[in-house]
């Protein structure tokens, strides 16, 4: 979301919601995995094995990071020259590093910046790269509410009574950022909480995929068997993978016999990378 139109704050809310999900690929993977890594070693190894959010991103966030080093004003600058450079052109990470140098070598303070960055630490290291310092001031409101159905999920409710005028007014993404919050609750809601969440904020109605198939993940996590077959049936309408890998793995865990025969129905329709690491999910390596 280009902050020149939107602004910084939704330029920033879009990329918390990016570092949410490359912590959960990261999760998944190991924080040392070699997969972790934005340059990667594929030697004796199969592709398709490495598709995640990592590179997408950990990209971003060493672009970032690039541009928070060197000053938005130079960074646009450089954004078309390297378009023009690259049109109709393929490259590699070295070659981006050699352009972004050659660049501002001009530029005594942005040549210094770049010369003292620690290429080798961003390229090779794997595991999360240093959490930049986001603006959380259209989240902020997200994590409230979500620390309030935590107390009550900790029996510790301060009065709360949730509402549907908890999130009116709220975008589609303040409710995913929302909902993505509760996800990581250590103890998860009860399957009582999930269903009086869903009830109070209409989720079971969404015809959001972004919204709905993250409440399925909680009611899921709750043990909510009306989420059950709700989630199957979306399994057979959504195929990306995004979507498709999160839910299979809380559904294999909620009823094995569901995702396993969910899986069967639909794999067809799946994208063969999708399908082979919904396979691992669900039967490991073979």
């Amino acid at each position: 979301m280009p902050p020149a139109i939107h602004g910084e704050p939704h330029r920033d809310f879009s990329a918390i919601i990016g570092w949410k999900a490359l912590e959960d690929s990261i999760a998944t993977l190991g924080e040392d995995h070699e997969f972790t890594k934005l340059i990667v070693d594929l030697k004796g190894k199969d592709p398709d094995d490495a598709f995640s959010s990592v590179p997408y991103e950990k990209g971003f966030i060493l672009l970032y990071h690039l541009e928070k080093l060197v000053g938005k004003d130079k960074w646009d600058k450089f954004i078309p020259h390297y378009f023009l450079t690259y049109a109709r052109k393929s490259l590699d990470s070295y070659d981006f590093k050699s352009t972004l140098l050659s660049f501002f070598a001009s530029d005594a303070s942005a040549s210094k910046a770049l010369h003292d960055l620690d290429w080798d630490n961003w390229f090779y290291a794997p595991g999360l790269p240093p959490k930049p310092d986001f603006d959380t001031s259209l989240v902020d409101v997200c994590y409230a509410l979500a620390n309030r159905w935590e107390n009550i999920s900790k029996n510790s409710n301060d009065g709360f009574e949730p509402s549907e005028h908890d999130i009116k007014g709220w975008s589609a993404n303040q409710v995913v950022v929302f909902l993505e919050r509760v996800q990581g609750f250590e103890k998860p809601l009860r399957k009582d909480e999930s269903q009086l969440m869903a009830k109070r904020y209409g989720f079971m109605e969404s015809k959001n995929v972004e919204v709905v198939s993250r409440y399925f993940t909680i009611g899921l996590k709750a043990r909510d068997e009306a989420v059950y077959r709700p989630t199957a049936e979306l399994l057979g309408n959504v195929g990306r993978m995004k979507f498709v890998r999160p839910l299979f793995r809380e559904l294999n865990k909620a009823d094995h016999e569901l995702a396993l025969k969910t899986f069967e129905s639909n794999k067809d329709f799946y994208h063969p990378i999708c399908r082979a690491m919904v396979e691992k999910d669900l039967f490991g390596d073979k």
